[in-house]
C-alpha cells in the first residue's frame, strides 16, 4: 500500500470500503470452491499433511478457527452448492454459515433463504424455532442422608492453630 487510504475523500474511501469487502466476499467462495476439490481429489496428502485441516494450518498459515469455518463451508458446499453464491453475495457468512450446517437438509434452500443476510443471533432464534430441542426430562432423585452430627467439613468453625512459643 503506497499511499494507503488517508489521502482518500470520504466518498472515495466509502466506495473503496465497499469494493474490497465485495471482493472479499468473492474471494472467501472461491477459496470454499476449490476447497472443496482439494479435498475431494485429497491433495493435501501429496503435500505431506494427514487431513485439509493440518494442510491449511500448516502449508496456508490460516487460524484454526478460520480453518474450521472454511472446512464447514467447503463439505456444506458440496451438498449444497447453493451455499458458495450465497457466499459470494453476502446472504451468508462463515459464522453464520457454521451455525446453520448440522441444520441443513432436504429443506436447506429454504433454510438458507430464511438465513439470508441474518446475524448470529437471528439465526440462532431461527434455528430455535425450526429445530427446537426435546424437553429435559424431568428427573428425582434422593441426595446422599447427612450425618447431623458429623462435623460439617465445609464450615470455618474449626479451633484456631496453636501457636509455639520461642523459648
Amino acid at each position: 500500500m503506497t499511499n494507503g487510504p488517508a489521502h482518500l475523500t470520504d466518498e472515495q474511501l466509502l466506495g473503496a470500503v465497499k469494493r474490497l469487502a465485495a471482493r472479499e466476499r468473492s474471494s472467501t467462495a472461491e477459496l470454499i470452491a476449490h476447497f472443496v476439490e482439494l479435498e475431494a481429489r485429497r491433495l493435501y496428502l501429496g503435500a505431506g499433511f494427514t487431513s485439509l485441516y493440518e494442510y491449511c494450518r500448516g502449508d496456508l498459515h490460516l487460524s484454526e478457527d478460520r480453518v474450521c469455518s472454511h472446512i464447514a463451508a467447503a463439505r456444506a458446499a458440496r451438498e449444497f452448492p447453493v451455499i458458495l453464491g450465497m457466499l459470494a453475495g453476502g446472504q451468508l457468512n462463515l459464522s453464520t454459515l457454521r451455525l446453520l450446517v448440522p441444520h441443513l437438509a432436504e429443506d436447506h434452500r429454504e433454510l438458507l433463504a430464511a438465513a439470508a443476510f441474518k446475524s448470529k443471533r437471528e439465526i440462532c432464534e431461527l434455528i430455535a424455532r425450526r429445530c427446537p430441542l426435546p424437553d429435559v426430562p424431568t428427573a428425582i432423585r434422593k441426595l446422599p442422608s447427612v450425618d447431623p452430627l458429623a462435623p460439617d467439613r465445609y464450615s470455618s468453625s474449626s479451633p484456631p492453630a496453636r501457636r509455639r512459643s520461642r523459648s
